[in-house]
Parts: structure tokens; C-alpha cells; sequence
């Protein structure tokens, strides 16, 4: 497991995933799009990966593809990645 990886020339860190999915609780108004196929499991919860990926780079989430590589980083850093 890994602290840390690069994403898009980013750092995407464990620490930043737990931070970004705690905001995420937050807002209860989000809703996961039909689109999504996958899941990364934070604490137990479900949350959408380009959103977290999304808040913790600064990158639009519009600019991620999802699937492998976007699911590889979330597993080196340790974390589940479910199909939804």
C-alpha cells in the first residue's frame, strides 16, 4: 500500500481520499450518476472515484476516463474497488 501516487501529474493520497469522502458525506444533495460503473470503498462507505479523485488533484472530473486506471490508483493506495 502506497501514500501516495501520481494521477495526471497530481499526487492522489491516501490521506487526501479519506479527507475528499468525509467532505463528500457531507453533501447530502449528491446523487451517483446512472453512468457509474464502479465504487471505491472509504470507511466502509461507497463513493464515486472521479469525484474523489477529482477533489483531492484539482482536475476536473470530466477528465478522468474511470475504469483501470483510474481503479489501479485507488487500489495501491489500499483501497476496495467495487463494481456497482
Amino acid at each position: 500500500m502506497k501514500d501516495s501516487v501520481k494521477l495526471r501529474g497530481k499526487d492522489l493520497s491516501r490521506q487526501g481520499c479519506i479527507d475528499a469522502a468525509r467532505e463528500i458525506a457531507l453533501d447530502k444533495g449528491w446523487k451517483a450518476p446512472r453512468s457509474q460503473k464502479f465504487v471505491v470503498v472509504i470507511d466502509g462507505k461507497e463513493y464515486p472515484p472521479k469525484k474523489i479523485a477529482s477533489a483531492v488533484t484539482g482536475l476536473p472530473v470530466s477528465g478522468f476516463s474511470g475504469g483501470a486506471e483510474l481503479n489501479g490508483k485507488f487500489l495501491s493506495l489500499g483501497f476496495e474497488v467495487r463494481a456497482k
